[in-house]
């Protein structure tokens, strides 16, 4: 049967043509439907299924499939590969094959206790040239958002205050569905291999046998990864206390690829500079703080928030070009989480503001069902080869699929992408469905029937190191002496004497509690090779030393290998060349600024 094709008779064509006209609500084009609940609620939908109102059922009438997201579906029958070998970057492949084993509903394991807001991101710089995403192509241009401030790993019993890294989440609402940045107040993490992203969490978390805070565990894994400490200096310094979430500089951590509507793509940083610039507390304020108020950063918001006073941040980007992704010219690999970009090389570009004015109506509702995942990106905005992304993009959704309870997490409303252009997953049932499920749509693919995938938004193609398949790492820096250059610059070159000092200080408080020796020793190895004078500065203040200084000297040459098995190390430095030890020759590059 043919549709009526009078874009004034026809409701979908008819939305079609508002949509053409600049800064329209994309929300036209789901109003003639009530397919997967975007329109109604569960006190509506109760009223027609139990027919105290006449039936509702009704055929799909979307324009395109999309993800749970509301993001354009690519293709059917084409998973995204490496030689034939499907990637957990496919968030397609994957959020389909979740549904399906979840066919048949806790608190967050890692960042737990927060808080957020909504608001609005505005684009202030056109950036279409770089990238196709409609958010940031068009000066003036307003998304809605909502931003979660969090700890990363104390539970919710614990003060807001406490020394410990803090979650930086937005969730953007777009035209073609809902893109989440999900950050820290630092630019880097504490590993980047997807293997020891647990391990990060649980070495900073309570000890299961007795419930303490675990300062073994902590110290234990800082000195057994080398590339852990450039975090780890950040972590001790007066960035791990925070003066309230609105205090904050955010990261994007991970590098994105931004592709334009030609099929060009750039790699991407994300920071985002709280206006009127960061504050701290001193360790002895944030104890302070702590007991006065253990609540201090939710109310902190919350308050300046409801006196209606809008938080701030400017949103800018580094840009590299794909040619410049060289680490041997570098002197560090672009993708590696634990390391950041020059600014000196990689200047910073104003894209927008970031705004928050509204407070949560509920707790419950708006902020603790809060679900977001880096795997959440719309087209213009891409992963890199950056392999702690690339296994997070699958993680963060599988952790909030299993403590929601469902993989219907858009039926949430803080969730929903209701800026959405088109809502139409072929993602079927799962407890928590509550819509029309398949909209009469076939409920498989391909078929004769249906076919609304759009191959146009298909991710652009890009080179990886090699095809072999293996453990063995590709880390340019590990086993090198790479992996101190940059902490080495921050310690000694951005940070003045005193804030030296106060990481000499926080750090030797809280490694005077570890009870073993060998742990204390070989940290102290790791930051000995960060700089002499940062191992000195900490075992001075040591409450007790039961070991020399000239031991930590000792263990100093060989501490860039703990941790690492050599048959799991790079057979080559990038470029091709075989090599069995790389320490020599390091770069004193200027990375900071």
């Amino acid at each position: 049967m043919e549709f009526n094709k009078n874009p004034l008779t026809h409701p979908v064509e008819a939305a079609q043509a508002a949509m053409s006209a600049a800064g329209a609500d994309p929300r036209l084009m789901q109003r003639m439907a009530t397919f997967q609940n975007l329109n109604e609620g569960p006190a509506n939908i109760a009223a027609k299924i139990t027919g105290v109102q006449s039936t509702h059922m009704q055929k799909d009438n979307a324009p395109y499939f999309t993800n749970n997201e509301g993001i354009p579906w690519p293709d059917y029958a084409h998973s995204k590969t490496i030689g034939g070998i499907p990637l957990v970057s496919d968030t397609f492949l994957l959020q389909k094959q979740q549904t399906f084993n979840r066919s048949k509903t806790l608190e967050r394991m890692v960042h737990p206790s927060g808080s957020g807001a909504f608001g609005y991101f505005e684009c202030t710089n056109d950036m279409s040239s770089l990238t196709k995403a409609g958010l940031y192509g068009q000066a003036g241009k307003r998304t809605p958002v909502f931003v979660r401030f969090s700890t990363v790993t104390f539970g919710r019993e614990f003060p807001d205050s406490g020394r410990n890294p803090r979650g930086f989440a937005i969730k953007h609402y777009t035209e073609e569905g809902n893109y989440d940045v999900v950050g820290l107040n630092f630019p880097v993490f504490f590993c980047r291999d997807p293997m020891q992203g647990p391990d990060v969490i649980r070495s900073q978390q309570r000890n299961p046998q007795n419930f303490l805070l675990d300062y073994n565990s902590l110290f234990d894994f800082l000195s057994q990864v080398p590339e852990s400490n450039h975090a780890g200096l950040m972590f001790f310094s007066d960035h791990g206390t925070p003066n309230s979430w609105v205090n904050l500089h955010g990261y994007g951590c991970h590098t994105f690829k931004w592709v334009n509507a030609s099929g060009e793509f750039v790699y991407v940083k994300y920071h985002y500079i709280r206006e009127g610039g960061r504050k701290d507390f001193s360790w002895e304020e944030a104890v302070q703080m702590s007991g006065l108020d253990p609540d201090y950063s939710k109310r902190d918001l919350w308050a300046r928030i409801e006196k209606g006073e809008e938080q701030r941040w400017t949103m800018k980007v580094q840009v590299m070009r794909p040619d410049d992704a060289d680490p041997e010219k570098l002197g560090f690999d672009p993708f590696d989480v634990t390391k950041v970009w020059p600014k000196s090389r990689f200047p910073l570009h104003e894209v927008g503001r970031l705004v928050l004015n509204k407070n949560p109506e509920d707790y419950h509702r708006d902020v603790e069902q809060a679900a977001f995942s880096p795997g959440s990106m719309v087209p213009g905005i891409e992963d890199s080869p950056d392999p702690l992304l690339q296994f997070r993009m699958f993680f963060y959704r599988d952790a909030q699929y299993h403590r929601l309870g469902s993989t219907n997490l858009h039926q949430i409303p803080v969730n929903c992408p209701f800026m959405s252009k088109s809502m139409s997953s072929p993602n079927f049932a799962g407890n928590m469905r509550t819509d029309a499920n398949t909209g009469h749509n076939p409920h498989y693919a391909p078929s004769t029937l249906v076919n609304k995938y759009r191959p146009d938004t298909a991710e652009a193609p890009y080179t990886v190191s090699d095809n072999i398949v293996s453990r063995k790492s590709h880390s340019w820096s590990e086993g090198t002496m790479h992996e101190y250059t940059q902490p080495r610059e921050l310690y000694t070159r951005v940070m003045n004497k005193q804030e030296r000092h106060a990481v000499h200080k926080n750090t030797a408080a809280v490694l005077s509690l570890v009870d073993f020796p060998e742990i204390q020793q070989n940290y102290l190895a790791q930051l000995y090779n960060i700089h002499p004078d940062y191992a000195r500065g900490v075992y001075d203040l040591l409450k007790e030393k039961k070991f020399s200084f000239d031991k930590v000297d000792e263990l100093s040459k060989e501490a860039v290998f703990f941790g690492k098995d050599p048959r799991f190390m790079p057979t080559h430095d990038g470029t091709g060349k075989r090599f069995e030890k790389r320490t020599g020759g390091i770069p004193q590059a200027k990375v900071y600024n």
